[in-house]
């Protein structure tokens, strides 16, 4: 890749610019503890807009009931916008008066209250005129764009170290080396991208920026080139364009315009029928794999095929590799603590630990961080297990680093198949409870696990293992232990190696089963929650870079209310401006 050294800005074409906006501020007073951004340059010339902004309401501000989100222009449709607060739908959209060209997303009931946080996404496809000619000898024929991200009044955002991540993604076709970017301006982290790839599923060059030193009310400005034979001509745009004012689009809207084209064809009560029919089944489209977004948590530098197999991951980590679901990972970092004897717990549903004083040696880094989560207010322990997962996350895709992930998914799903069969074919009850208890963690990435332990111990008795008092209260009532000592010296044997083995009334397999198969059950009644959130959480810091296969499909927004501003520029010279209060 090239990069921009000397920009000359081009004098043939104007660039936009959002006047100003003087309005009386009232009291809105947050914090954006995260941002991100990504910016689809797409085939047809437009760009797509996704933004996720997590918000942290300062304790007695008031509820932040609104999100302005300015645009670089107007020829966008506010029906097409998608957008959702911790995963629930925001349908209630409206023209902005705090900025040119913007919209506000209308919270409601969902208004983020004081002391509380939220993030909120926002998906903006078909923005047009934003791409220009880049008249420089070196590169003929290119195609310039420029943007700035949305920013907010500094009377009412006061981020000072925000987690800041902004993408452009080029058109598809695009080139290794015949795209370029632009030196960010204001930008205070690196100049040069943190990271210049390809995304998986398009292949597109995509270019991307992070800082933890950012914030949301000083204006960034991001830049990229690429040959113009990637979007059609009659996109870029050639002449002035006129300062618009408000944030409806110009033209008329999708929906507008295929009512005027068809109901002189149609009874329009049929075709409203029929159209409603198609737009509710979009949605639910875009709905389903903006969920499916959220749980791809893996960042793109894992999913670039090396060569080689990377051994030694425990299974834990082999499941980070699959990109196994949370609920079940952080189920096996519980199995692991217990059978460490690093906890006891003390209620399944919500899950209730109580840790050993001091902790045993060796346990896993990511062992320590998960208990240490439960020593923490509830308040606090979600946050704290995002985090865990994202130390794990960040962790795994360092050991990856140079190896490929396919092979290594293919080394580890033997281990998983031989485990199983070893279980399978144990001659006695006692012996398959022993290999099971050996290899738990390593049958657990099977994703059929849970059918295949309910299989396998249908009909018969299970030895219960050593941690298994630990890990069930009820069990542990049944044989007068209690939470300091689950085990009772009544019904331990020794053997002659020294270790200890519980010699207990076994109890029928079905029951075993249903423990272990419903172990994700207390992590998420009251600790994880809904799926889905918790592992966006995790994504939006480990995968800024979206798995995207339709520029239909759903994206984030996240804003705090108050003033905003956003524009696109023709050149490296150009600059935008906005000012503004709060509601």
């Amino acid at each position: 890749m090239k990069k921009f050294r000397t920009i000359l800005v081009s004098l043939l074409f104007l660039c936009i610019f959002l006047l100003p906006v003087t309005v009386t501020a009232q009291s809105y007073n947050f914090e954006v503890p995260f941002h991100e951004v990504q910016v689809y340059i797409e085939e047809d010339g437009t760009i797509s807009i996704q933004y996720i902004i997590e918000f942290q309401n300062r304790p007695n501000a008031p509820a932040i009931e609104f999100v302005d989100i300015g645009m670089p222009n107007r020829t966008y449709s506010m029906n097409n916008i998608k957008a959702d607060i911790d995963g629930n739908a925001i349908t209630d959209f409206e023209s902005s008066d705090f900025a040119p060209n913007a919209f506000a997303l209308v919270l409601g009931d969902q208004s983020i209250q004081a002391g509380q946080n939220a993030t909120v996404s926002v998906w903006i496809p078909g923005v047009e005129d934003v791409l220009f000619p880049y008249d420089e000898s070196d590169r003929e024929n290119y195609v310039s764009f420029q943007f700035s991200p949305n920013w907010f009044d500094p009377d009412l955002d006061k981020s000072t170290s925000t987690d800041y991540a902004l993408t452009i993604i080029l058109p598809p076709g695009v080139g290794n080396e015949e795209g370029v970017y632009y030196n960010p301006e204001n930008w205070p982290g690196s100049q040069e991208p943190t990271e210049i790839g390809r995304t998986e599923a398009e292949d597109r060059v995509y270019y991307y920026w992070f800082t933890d030193n950012a914030n949301l009310h000083t204006q960034y400005i991001f830049g990229a080139a690429f040959p113009s034979q990637y979007v059609p001509a009659e996109t870029l745009v050639t002449k002035p364009t006129e300062i618009e004012q408000n944030g409806t689009s110009s033209s008329p809207g999708f929906i507008n315009w295929i009512t005027t084209a068809l109901c002189a064809n149609l009874p329009c009560a049929g075709f409203a029928i029929f159209f409603i029919a198609i737009f509710g089944w979009g949605v639910y489209q875009g709905t389903v794999g903006n969920q499916k977004r959220k749980l791809k948590y893996l960042p793109p530098k894992m999913k670039i095929e090396g060569n080689g197999i990377k051994r030694g991951l425990t299974a834990v980590e082999a499941a980070i590799v699959m990109e196994q679901p949370m609920d079940k990972i952080l189920t096996m970092i519980l199995f692991g603590a217990l059978k460490k004897e690093a906890a006891v717990v003390i209620q399944q549903e919500p899950l209730k630990l109580e840790v050993a004083e001091p902790l045993p040696e060796k346990l896993h880094p990511y062992e320590v961080d998960f208990l240490k989560a439960f020593d923490l207010p509830e308040s606090k322990r979600r946050t704290a297990l995002q985090q865990l997962m994202v130390s794990l996350v960040n962790s795994v895709s360092t050991k990856m680093k140079g190896f490929s992930r396919k092979e290594t998914i293919a080394y580890y799903e033997s281990i998983m198949q031989k485990a199983w069969k070893m279980v399978e074919d144990s001659d006695t009850p006692e012996v398959k409870s022993e290999n099971y208890n050996d290899t738990l963690e390593w049958t657990m990435l099977d994703q059929e696990y849970q059918d295949r332990t309910r299989r396998t111990f249908m009909g018969g008795p299970v030895f219960v293992p050593m941690w298994w008092p630990r890990y069930s209260p009820v069990y542990r009532r049944t044989i007068g232990g209690t939470v300091s000592n689950p085990v009772p010296a009544a019904v331990r044997t020794s053997t002659g190696g020294g270790g200890g083995k519980v010699s207990l009334p076994h109890i029928p397999g079905s029951d075993f089963a249903a423990g272990v198969i419903n172990g994700t059950t207390g992590l998420a009644a009251g600790v994880v929650g809904n799926l889905t959130s918790f592992t966006n959480g995790v994504t939006t810091r480990t995968n800024p870079i979206p798995v995207s296969t339709s520029r239909s499909g759903g994206g984030g927004f996240s804003g705090g209310g108050g003033s905003s501003c956003a524009c696109a520029c023709a050149c490296a010279g150009c600059a935008c401006a906005c000012a503004g209060g709060g509601r």
